[in-house]
């Protein structure tokens, strides 16, 4: 067995671009490149992947009745009963997958994550969850600024956080809620990874950034590449 599996990574180490420098990159390498990107990069294992940060999430605690995956549960759950969009509803289930890197910006992480596949508004309801969420313990926390959220006013996107918090996240640490099973979202996370950076999601209009960032999808495999891969 170790024989096969030295043979098969010597045969892999055959495949890849030959530059060591990506200043010497030719046209040549540009095949085994993408072969490489191929194997490890495609919208199923990319869900996979943040599947797998979410389940990660059971038993971790931030001192509330209910983890952090039955938290992300709970807001998919309220999201999706309320005749959300299936994007939204993604979100719901996934916007506290930074809670405990960086609290006070956590929504940054998965909103970073999500932002080629996701709407402009999504992004900024990711990004700004966590403000809006104080809106509700504010007092109980004593912070120095009351309503830090209204900075935001001005935004075409404030009532879509308000809501989203509101109505999905704030109410969803309720040991007693029937949250329906991961496995009901799953589906719905590899859709939303089976689509065009960018494209699909209309978050190249939202941004020089991300403009910018669209020209660059030539030099990778579009999803229908990489699951034939």
């Amino acid at each position: 067995m170790v024989g096969v599996v030295r043979e098969r990574e010597e045969s892999e180490l055959d495949d890849r671009a030959a530059f060591t420098d990506l200043k010497k990159a030719r046209k040549e390498d540009c095949a085994p490149m993408m072969r490489g990107f191929n194997k490890v990069a495609s919208p199923a294992h990319n869900a996979e992947r943040i599947l797998k940060m979410f389940r990660d999430q059971k038993g971790l605690n931030i001192g509330t009745a209910v983890d952090l995956y039955e938290h992300g549960l709970q807001t998919a759950t309220r999201a999706y009963r309320d005749g959300c969009d299936e994007e939204t509803v993604v979100v719901a289930l996934l916007h506290d997958l930074g809670e405990c890197w960086s609290p006070i910006n956590h929504g940054e992480i998965v909103a970073s994550l999500l932002r080629p596949y996701i709407s402009p508004e999504n992004y900024w309801v990711l990004v700004h969850h966590e403000l809006f969420q104080a809106y509700y313990y504010q007092d109980a926390f004593d912070l120095k600024e009351k309503n830090s959220r209204d900075r935001f006013k001005d935004s075409p996107h404030w009532k879509a956080c308000e809501t989203f918090c509101e109505k999905y996240d704030a109410p969803s640490f309720d040991p007693s809620y029937d949250s329906l099973p991961l496995e009901h979202f799953e589906p719905m996370v590899a859709r939303i990874f089976n689509r065009k950076p960018y494209v699909e999601s209309k978050s190249g209009d939202d941004s020089e950034v991300n403009k910018a960032k669209l020209t660059l999808a030539e030099a990778y495999p579009s999803p229908e590449e990489l699951e034939a891969a």
